[in-house]
């Protein structure tokens, strides 16, 4: 059976289309796991919960966001909850430290 990983960027416009993606995918048994950060992770986990009570093989993996470690606040982990614009860079350095 296929296999999806998914691993949306870390901003409502991108995680809530993801999101739907693979709910799509899944309605048609195709494996979907979703990795995102536990903030985001509370954001649809209501809705991934309930597509797993319907039976679709999804599931959401919650990887620590390393945001603290480039100069973030603590508990940034998405768009919406930079407090400058200049903050965006130390986002995306974070994001890219989540592959080591």
């Amino acid at each position: 059976m296929p296999h999806f990983v998914l691993f949306p960027f870390m901003a409502q416009g991108h995680l809530i289309p993801m999101i739907d993606i693979g709910l799509l995918l899944a309605q048609r048994n195709v494996i979907v796991t979703i990795v995102t950060t536990p903030h985001n992770a509370e954001r649809v986990q209501y809705t991934i919960a309930l597509a797993i009570e319907s039976g679709c093989p999804i599931r959401l993996v919650q990887l620590q966001f390393p945001g603290k470690e480039v100069g973030l606040q603590d508990g940034v982990e998405n768009v919406d909850m930079l407090y400058s614009t200049n903050d965006i860079i130390k986002l995306f350095t974070a994001a890219n430290k989540m592959e080591e």
